[in-house]
């Protein structure tokens, strides 16, 4: 746990020893404890300007980035990552997201299996592939790549929605309406406009 007063003490720390990597990292992870973000992203350069390929302040920098919306510096933070850690999945999965919101999805699709190659369970990794495949309107390829997060995370509510959606393009409404009630029972926001259409005719 991060008091106030254990802050304190590491923001001493970071000041007394400015060229230390470790005291400057643990003051970033503690204002990202803290939630103060800002305080973070500069700590966390600070932390990249004395070691350039911390892995731990690219990947937090990146995220930080893709939160505030510069998608192209977070691309180009958890890129470079990659180019001294090639296995990372928290970099591949990251650098898929960024790639799906910039509207590449070739490349997104790309990251994510790759990041699935190197950490296969992971359900979250699985459910932004089947986010991908439904926009894409691989509608079966979703349901097979959804059946793998069910069996990982089997109470995560996004996976029954995801589930509704792709089987209503494919056609079958009935399990589309069973996997939009278990979204709802687990607290899944359904869009109303896609519930009308699923119980359309009923």
């Amino acid at each position: 746990m991060i008091t106030e007063e254990k802050l304190k003490i590491l923001e001493k720390e970071a000041t007394d020893h400015p060229q230390s990597v470790i005291a400057q990292h643990k003051l970033a992870i503690a204002y990202l404890i803290l939630g103060k973000i800002q305080e973070a992203k500069i700590t966390l350069k600070k932390v990249l300007k004395l070691d350039p390929y911390h892995f731990e302040a690219l990947i937090n920098l990146g995220i930080i980035l893709a939160q505030e919306g510069d998608l192209e510096e977070a691309k180009k933070a958890f890129s470079f990552a990659l180019k001294f850690y090639p296995n990372s999945f928290e970099a591949w999965s990251n650098l898929g997201l960024i790639e799906y919101q910039l509207g590449n999805l070739e490349e997104a699709e790309k990251c994510y299996l790759k990041a699935l190659e190197i950490k296969e369970n992971f359900p979250s990794a699985w459910i932004n592939l089947s986010t991908l495949l439904i926009e894409k309107g691989e509608f079966e390829r979703a349901v097979k790549v959804l059946k793998k997060a069910q069996v990982l995370a089997p109470s995560l509510a996004t996976i029954y929605n995801n589930l509704a959606v792709a089987y209503y393009y494919l056609g079958n409404k009935e399990e589309a309406r069973l996997n939009l009630e278990k979204a709802k029972k687990l607290k899944y926001p359904v869009n109303s406009d896609f519930e009308k259409l699923v119980y359309e005719n009923t």
